[in-house]
């Protein structure tokens, strides 16, 4: 399978690849995008042993970030009993099996098929009957203009190339109710992790190392893309300042712990690469 030391935390290093038992050639990279990815979450589903390795794709586990992070999530979504809530890119569905018992509907989609099989266990084992998923595409969401009252999308957009990711916003943007809320988690690309890694791609291309097809794009591209979209910034939040490429992965570890456990200044948020951001839909979104 492929192995990757690059995780949702962004422990170390660099998003390099190695191929072990030929299941990904060299040349999967050139097929599309898209194809690669679904290939990719394919694999890590079927393998994976947790939900919890599966999704932050390490067995390091910060139990100060990761109950920030949910601080973080629950205030950023404030979910409410009458919510119809999108999870656009649901994984392995853990963020449905947070949010289903606080809403009256939540709806998750991802793009590869296994994933979605665990997110409907998840959702079966649990029983969760407020909860569906379905495979889609965040890019053209099969569903209705203004359908939901809070949509979430963590840890996608930097699988899509630029075109794609605009597109994707603004079907984010299309399906949120005006007024609705949007939860959007990003990967920063002027945060130091990103600028590092911008630096790192050409010395790997140099030395004939494969890196996956990422794409951490500016902060202010970002929003401006979803202004543009009709939504508006209420709130962000972020972790991860400090780290970059390569790191030793105690150390990485180590900062990520300090974070979680002294207050950052607000304005510092805007420099790391996990970004949350929360943003109203104000603008009638077209029909489909």
């Amino acid at each position: 399978m492929i192995s990757s030391t690059c995780s949702r935390w962004n422990l170390p290093a660099a998003s390099l690849l190695t191929i072990e038992g030929a299941r990904f050639q060299f040349g999967d990279l050139v097929k599309p995008q898209a194809d690669f990815w679904k290939n990719w979450w394919n694999e890590q589903a079927r393998h994976s042993g947790s939900d919890y390795a599966l999704n932050r794709q390490t067995n390091l586990r910060l139990e100060a970030l990761e109950q920030r992070s949910l601080r973080q999530f629950l205030a950023a979504v404030s979910p409410q009993r009458h919510d119809r809530v999108l999870d656009a890119g649901c994984g392995s569905g853990r963020n449905i099996s947070i949010l289903s018992p606080l809403v009256q509907e939540i709806v998750g989609i991802d793009y590869s098929e296994e994933m979605v099989k665990r997110a409907q266990e998840r959702v079966g084992g649990e029983d969760l009957h407020n909860a569906k998923v379905i495979q889609g595409d965040v890019t053209f969401l099969q569903l209705p203009s203004a359908g939901f009252d809070k949509v979430i999308c963590t840890s996608v957009l930097q699988y899509l190339d630029r075109e794609s990711c605009a597109v994707a916003l603004r079907e984010l943007v299309r399906v949120c109710k005006p007024g609705g809320r949007l939860v959007i988690h990003l990967k920063n690309g002027t945060s130091l992790y990103g600028l590092s890694l911008m630096v790192l791609r050409p010395i790997a291309a140099l030395l004939g190392k494969q890196m996956k097809p990422e794409y951490y794009r500016s902060r202010g591209w970002y929003e401006t893309t979803l202004s543009n979209a009709g939504a508006t910034v209420l709130d962000y939040d972020g972790f991860g300042i400090l780290t970059f490429v390569p790191m030793p992965r105690r150390m990485v570890g180590f900062l990520l712990g300090c974070e979680a456990r002294f207050p950052l200044p607000t304005a510092l948020k805007k420099l790391a690469v996990n970004y949350q951001v929360t943003l109203r839909a104000s603008q009638t979104p077209s029909a489909r």
